[in-house]
């Protein structure tokens, strides 16, 4: 079944890092982009997560946000300071002033924000039981969201298959009119010559069926019709995939344009043009709903 490309999903947990909360969402995009907002002590698990992320969202844009409340107890996390470095500023700062004759204090504020004098010293983790963790509570975020996309997508099938059973028909209706179109041609050919000869000239009723077949040949639709039906059914047997098939809808699509496109041009009656109209509007309708398949 199809999945939606939009969803969101929030999952927190306690684990042995401290309140892990992670949030996921994910929007329409017409390839795979993810971005990751991780606290400083995560970093090092970026490509981790980018790759767990990947496997499950196969196409559009999505955004994991990574928090952590630490316990600050239990946590080897301080402040260094490291005081000659910071006497040396002190004391540059302070023969440049004088130098130049400045009337500025060295403040406390100042030589604070200069680097290396206060340092913050990240605790110290276990690696693997810290990504173990926030593994963890990332697949069962993936879950959540999973089960949105397909929710959605379940609801997209069913509009989608109502769409392309309208679409079935027409293309019947076309297989059916096909089988009357010499003897239509034949009609419409004789109906012309005899307005234009106004019955002056006796016509060749063997001459005439001959043109009116070599004119029906030329706006035969056979070949585009087989196409057609067989581009509905491939769509319809995507439509039940479980896999990633948003970009095999679309490209399905614009090959069923193409084939109505080559109908509309070859069946030139004021009835084939309506039903070909009709066509592209329930393709289009379907387009826009595809956009948002995964």
């Amino acid at each position: 079944m199809i999945k939606s490309m939009t969803g969101y999903s929030r999952e927190q947990a306690e684990t042995s890092l401290g309140a892990l909360t992670i949030e996921l969402k994910t929007w329409n995009h017409r390839h795979s982009n993810v971005t990751v907002r991780l606290p400083p002590l995560f970093t090092r698990f970026e490509h981790c997560i980018l790759s767990t992320v990947r496997s499950r969202i196969h196409r559009g844009q999505a955004q994991v946000t990574i928090d952590l409340v630490t316990h600050c107890s239990d946590w080897d996390s301080r402040l260094t300071l490291n005081l000659a470095l910071a006497k040396e500023y002190y004391a540059g700062l302070t023969k440049i002033r004088d130098e130049l004759h400045l009337q500025d204090q060295v403040s406390l504020t100042a030589l604070a924000q200069l680097p290396g004098v206060l340092t913050r010293q990240e605790p110290t983790i276990k690696e693997d039981s810290a990504w173990g963790a926030i593994e963890l509570v990332l697949q069962n975020t993936l879950d959540g969201l999973d089960a949105m996309k397909s929710t959605e997508g379940h609801t997209m099938f069913e509009a989608i298959a109502k769409q392309l059973e309208t679409v079935q028909s027409y293309v019947r209706e076309f297989e059916a009119a096909r089988g009357n179109l010499v003897e239509a041609t034949q009609q419409k050919l004789e109906t012309r010559m005899n307005k234009l000869f106004e019955g002056r000239v006796e016509i060749d009723r063997n001459r005439l069926a001959m043109e009116a077949g070599v004119i029906a040949s030329r706006s035969d639709i056979t070949e585009e019709l087989v196409r057609l039906d067989s581009h509905c059914t491939q769509f319809e047997q995507s439509l039940h995939s479980t896999g990633p098939v948003g970009r095999q809808l679309d490209f399905l699509l614009q090959e069923m344009n193409r084939e109505i496109n080559a109908i509309a041009s070859k069946a030139s009656s004021l009835a084939s043009s309506s039903v070909c109209v009709s066509l592209k509007t329930e393709i289009e309708k379907i387009r826009e709903i595809v956009q948002n398949v995964e």
